[in-house]
């Protein structure tokens, strides 16, 4: 399992900064064209939104594996860790339900929708810019089954018993 998690995680990690990187070069020869060129670049304003949804979904994606995800936990940290893994696992299963409900099944409605409108400046299907969210739903599925098995076997190991001297 440890090996499909960083397998996972390095493909992630690359194609994000593989993508960030691309957006960077992007945004600076925007500004070059438009200041410097005096011929702004027509298709890097639509380039640039395409590929913020993508990172958003692949970094979301990302975040939900590493459990690093915005959460309150000020009555997970009062509770006995049997309890808190109890409650991962609670939380991983609502994690693959938004994603199946949403994610997966809303984005492939929405791409099918929009498979016959061609974006204005770089000439793509629309429905591929939103296969990000099936995609991004199928990576947080699996990182959340990945998470669960984690948390069960953390939940049948001993906890290890306080000695007092």
């Amino acid at each position: 399992m440890e090996i499909i998690r960083k397998g996972l995680d390095r493909l992630l990690e690359a194609v994000c900064c593989l993508v960030l990187a691309m957006m960077v070069a992007v945004s600076c020869w925007q500004v070059i064209s438009r200041y410097i060129v005096g011929q702004p670049s027509t298709i890097t304003e639509e380039l640039l939104r395409f590929s913020l949804v993508w990172i958003s979904m692949l970094g979301m994606a990302y975040v939900a594996g590493k459990q690093q995800h915005i959460s309150l936990t000020i009555l997970v940290d009062k509770v006995s860790a049997q309890v808190r893994h109890g409650w991962m696992i609670v939380l991983q299963l609502t994690f693959m339900a938004f994603s199946t409900w949403i994610l997966i099944i809303g984005g492939l409605k929405i791409s099918a929708i929009s498979m016959l409108q061609i974006s204005p400046a770089l000439g793509i299907p629309m429905g591929q810019v939103y296969y990000a969210l099936p995609i991004a739903g199928v990576l947080i599925i699996i990182y959340s089954v990945l998470n669960i098995i984690d948390s069960l076997r953390a939940m049948a190991q001993p906890s290890p018993q306080h000695v007092e001297k």
